[in-house]
C-alpha cells in the first residue's frame, strides 16, 4: 500500500522536494514537476553508517536539483540561491560564536546552555533572513507527509491543511539534538572533530528515528520536545492553499514514481530524471 511507503522531504523557496528510498519528486510554484530515482544506499541495513554514507547523495539532490535547479522562474531561482547564501553566513556566525564561547569558558569547557544559545540565535536569524515562502513550504511538506501517513487523500488539499504542521521526523529535531550533543565533541582534539561529528550525526538521526516510531513514550516526548518547539515557532509556518497544493503534488508524484520503480520501472525509464505534467 502507498500509505506504508516512508516519505521525507525538503522545502524550497518556490516548492517542495519529496523523496522515498527509491524515488524523488520536486513540485514548484510554477506548476512544473520533476521526478527521478534514488540510488541504493550503501550500508542500508547498518545503523549510523547508513546515514553517513547517504549524506553525499542527499546533498546533491537537495542542493543540485532542488535549490540550484534550473526550473522555476528567475525570481524563484534567485530566492533559492539567497537561502543558500543566508544559510552559509549564519553557519559561519554560529561557528564563530561557539568558538568564542569555548575560548571564554573557564577551564576550557563551556556549559550546555552557553554552547546551545549561539545556535538557537542563528536559527532565529535564519528565520528572519531567509525567504518567508520557504518556511511555509516547510509547513506544507510536513502537512502532506502527515496526511499521507494518516491515510488522508493528498489530492484533498483542504483535508491536508488540517493535518499537523509539526512532525517527529523533521530534521529540526535532529538539529536541536546535535546542538546539545555537539558540546562533548568540541572538547576532543581538532583532528578528530569532523569524523566524530559525522558519527554523532548518524547516531543522532537513528535516535530521532527511534523516538519518532515511539512518540508516546516519555523518553521520546522529552527527546523531541526541543525540536518540536523549534518547528512550531521558527522553522515552519502555515502554508497558503496554493502552497499546500504544491506540497501535495510533490508527494503524489514521488509516490507514483516510487510505485513505478518498485514495479519494475514499467513505462519509459529516465536516465536521471524527467518532467511530468502538473494537473491543476
Amino acid at each position: 500500500m502507498a500509505q506504508n511507503v516512508k516519505v521525507g522531504g525538503q522545502a524550497l523557496a518556490d516548492g517542495v522536494l519529496m523523496r522515498t528510498d527509491r524515488a524523488w519528486a520536486i513540485a514548484r510554484a510554477d506548476g512544473s514537476i520533476e521526478v527521478g530515482s534514488v540510488r541504493p544506499r550503501r550500508a542500508a541495513r547498518m545503523p549510523v553508517l547508513r546515514v553517513v554514507t547517504a549524506l553525499g547523495g542527499a546533498l546533491r539532490l537537495a542542493v543540485g536539483r532542488g535549490l540550484l535547479g534550473r526550473r522555476g522562474g528567475t525570481r524563484a531561482r534567485g530566492a533559492n540561491r539567497r537561502f543558500l547564501w543566508v544559510l552559509a553566513v549564519v553557519e559561519l556566525v554560529a561557528i564563530a560564536f561557539s568558538f568564542a564561547v569555548d575560548r571564554a569558558a573557564v577551564g576550557g569547557a563551556a556549559s550546555v546552555p552557553a554552547m546551545v544559545a549561539p545556535w538557537l540565535a542563528t536559527l532565529v536569524l535564519l528565520r528572519v533572513a531567509a525567504p518567508a515562502a520557504l518556511w511555509r513550504y516547510h509547513g506544507a511538506e510536513h502537512k502532506a507527509v502527515s496526511a499521507h501517513e494518516a491515510g488522508v487523500d493528498v489530492d484533498d488539499v483542504d483535508a491536508v491543511l488540517r493535518s499537523p504542521r509539526v512532525h517527529n521526523r523533521c530534521g529540526t529535531n535532529l538539529v536541536f539534538l546535535l546542538m546539545v550533543l555537539a558540546v562533548p565533541v568540541a572538547a576532543v582534539p581538532a583532528v578528530v572533530q569532523v569524523p566524530a561529528f559525522l558519527l554523532l550525526l548518524g547516531a543522532g538521526a537513528e535516535i530521532v528515528s527511534l523516538a519518532a516510531r515511539r512518540p508516546r513514550a516519555l523518553a521520546s516526548r522529552l527527546l523531541l520536545a526541543g525540536g518540536r518547539a523549534l518547528q512550531r515557532w521558527v522553522t515552519t509556518a502555515e502554508p497558503t492553499w496554493a502552497e499546500q497544493q504544491v506540497g501535495c503534488r510533490a508527494l503524489a508524484a514521488c509516490i507514483a514514481e516510487h510505485g513505478r520503480l518498485t514495479a519494475g520501472g514499467a513505462g519509459p525509464a529516465p536516465s536521471a530524471s524527467h518532467a511530468v505534467s502538473a494537473a491543476a
